[in-house]
């Protein structure tokens, strides 16, 4: 029987590995290579810049009531703070510093940037593969995948699990990148109407 034994793991091994999702490889000069559609500025001081792959803004230009994405249609989400200014007098809340505009004033980059993939067609998390990254190094980010990121993500499913589809076809319809101002703290899903 244990001569059968390293067999046995082999296969288990290989069975789970098929299993596992993918995770998203860092995509370098996202920046340039991806569409800024918008900027989400958080009542905790972070604000976050969202992009799309191409694809996903043709997608929508094809069908303005898309509901799903095509395979490999790729979003990211960078990350930035804000800078404190102090605190209210009355609450104790963090103040933050904010242009004219009421736009929160960044700071610094976090070095956070997450991401989804589309990898195969179909509703639900098990259609997309997610990762993070450091943005400067390229560095993976310590998250527990797919884990971290399906949970919060399916409570998107209906919008194929991106929070942001009405920012995206706004940003497609009027070519101007979208900017919200979101009350909910962390990570917690803003409500884009």
């Amino acid at each position: 029987m244990w001569s059968r034994a390293p067999l046995l793991i082999l296969t288990l091994i290989g069975q789970a590995s098929a299993q596992s999702p993918a995770v998203v490889s860092f995509p370098q000069d996202y920046k340039t290579k991806l569409v800024k559609y918008a900027v989400v500025d958080r009542s905790d001081g972070m604000s976050r810049d969202l992009y799309a792959a191409q694809g996903a803004i043709e997608a929508v230009k094809r069908d303005p009531r898309l509901k799903e994405f095509p395979v490999g249609v790729l979003f990211a989400l960078d990350v930035h703070s804000a800078s404190d200014v102090g605190r209210d007098p009355t609450t104790r809340a963090p103040r933050f510093d904010v242009t004219p505009q009421g736009r929160l004033r960044r700071s610094k980059d976090e070095r956070t940037l997450h991401l989804m993939e589309k990898v195969q067609p179909g509703f639900g998390s098990q259609n997309w593969a997610f990762g993070g990254f450091d943005p400067v190094t390229a560095e993976p980010l310590k998250l527990q995948l797919p884990g971290d990121c399906h949970l919060c993500h399916q409570a998107a499913v209906m919008s194929d699990m991106t929070f942001s589809m009405t920012l995206l076809k706004r940003f497609v319809t009027s070519g101007t990148v979208q900017y919200r101002l979101c009350q909910q703290p962390g990570r917690q899903p803003c409500p884009f109407q």
